[in-house]
Formats: structure tokens, C-alpha cells, sequence
């Protein structure tokens, strides 16, 4: 009997231990993406916030974010990637760079490889070309106009990102999520605190053996068990 019992427990513990270590690792993996969320809410309010007051494309740490809407630069990148655009110095730009590019008339911005420099009375302009036609942009590109060179290119992210950025995509990916979290977040607080209050109920509640004990102490010091004997 001592021998099962002994397994049992060790059963128990090693149960114990497996759920312990899944809790931790389901806490974790919770706070990462609560962390997670929140950068992006953070980006998302930053992002919109500067662009709806200066009503332009909002530069964090130097770079800019621009969405692909057609396949001019095709295979390159296509439709729905995302660009990462670095703000660089003008000069440095050179032949095969591509550049986003947006002039005062221009509705939206424009990404082209640049093919070839002009040297116009002491002003470069850059003749592009996207990558999946067979002419040059018509007209040259002035250094004032150019935005930055594309840093990084990502495959259909853009669609993701232009949905977050409808009231919408932001309720559904941002909002709903983060109540979610938090939510469950106070839950496990609240069952921790109730975890620990129980806790405290059994620790002064006394133990079989404590009672067996007290027992034997009064029956030991019972004056009637005495005389009996």
C-alpha cells in the first residue's frame, strides 16, 4: 500500500510539474503578444495621429512606410508588399537605386529604379524606370522630390497593413485582441489572489496529524485515564 501510494505521488508532482510548466509557458507567450499589441497600437496611433496634422507620409526613426498598389516594378516586388523607404542624403543615390519619388502635383507617391543620372547645370535629375516596362518614366525626377531608396521590400504585408489602417482592420486586429488579453490578464489576477487567500484558509486549518496529535495530548493528560489504569 505504501509502495502505490508513493507512485501516486510521484504521479501527482510530475502532473503538477507539467501543468506549472505549461502555465508558464501560456503566460509568457500571452505577455509577448500583449507586448506585441501594444507596439502596434502605439505605431498606429503615431502613424495616423502625425499623418492626419501634416497630412503627409509620417517619418519614424528616419524611415517611412509606403504600400505597393501596382505592379509597375514587377517581379521586384509586386501589388500589396510593403516598403520600408530610408530617408538618405540625394547625393548618395546612384544608377540602379530605387527611389520613391512624389512631386507637388502628385497624388500619390511613385517607387522606380533608377536608371540613369542627369547632370543638369549643377542639379541631378534621375531618369527611372519600373522594372516591368519597357520605357523610362517620362519625365526626370528632381533630388527635391525624391522621398528616400527603398530599405525593405515585404511581400503582401501591405494589404495587412492598409486593412489596420481602416477603422475596421483597427477593431478587429487591434482593439478586440487587446481587451481580449487584457481581460484574461485580470482574470489570472484575480484567480491568483484567490489561489493565495485559500492558501491562507489551509494553512490555519490544522492537519490530520495535528488533530491526531492534540487528541493524544488530551487524552495523556486526561486525569480520568489515570485512575482507570
Amino acid at each position: 500500500m505504501e509502495m502505490q501510494q508513493t507512485i501516486q505521488n510521484a504521479e501527482n508532482t510530475e502532473k503538477n510539474e507539467k501543468k506549472s510548466i505549461i502555465k508558464v509557458i501560456l503566460n509568457f507567450l500571452s505577455n509577448v503578444l500583449l507586448v506585441a499589441l501594444s507596439l502596434l497600437i502605439i505605431y498606429m496611433l503615431v502613424f495616423m495621429f502625425r499623418g492626419v496634422k501634416s497630412n503627409e507620409t509620417p517619418t519614424i526613426f528616419n524611415h517611412q512606410i509606403y504600400i505597393v498598389k501596382s505592379d509597375s516594378m514587377s517581379p521586384t516586388f509586386r501589388t500589396g508588399s510593403l516598403l520600408i523607404i530610408r530617408l538618405v542624403e540625394k547625393e548618395k543615390i546612384k544608377v540602379n537605386d530605387i527611389i520613391t519619388y512624389r512631386r507637388p502635383n502628385d497624388s500619390v507617391a511613385t517607387t522606380h529604379r533608377v536608371v540613369r543620372i542627369l547632370d543638369e547645370d549643377g542639379e541631378r535629375k534621375f531618369i527611372t524606370r519600373g522594372d516591368a516596362n519597357n520605357i523610362d518614366d517620362p519625365v526626370p525626377v528632381s533630388e527635391d522630390h525624391v522621398v528616400g531608396t527603398v530599405s525593405v521590400a515585404i511581400p503582401l504585408l501591405g494589404y495587412f497593413i492598409g486593412f489596420v489602417r481602416t477603422k475596421q482592420g483597427l477593431l478587429i486586429v487591434v482593439v478586440i485582441p487587446a481587451l481580449i488579453i487584457m481581460l484574461t490578464q485580470i482574470i489570472g489576477l484575480i484567480k491568483k489572489e484567490s489561489e493565495k487567500e485559500k492558501e491562507k484558509e489551509k494553512e490555519k486549518m490544522p492537519t490530520i496529524e495535528e488533530l491526531l496529535e492534540k487528541a493524544d495530548e488530551l487524552l495523556r493528560d486526561d486525569p480520568g485515564q489515570e485512575d482507570q489504569q
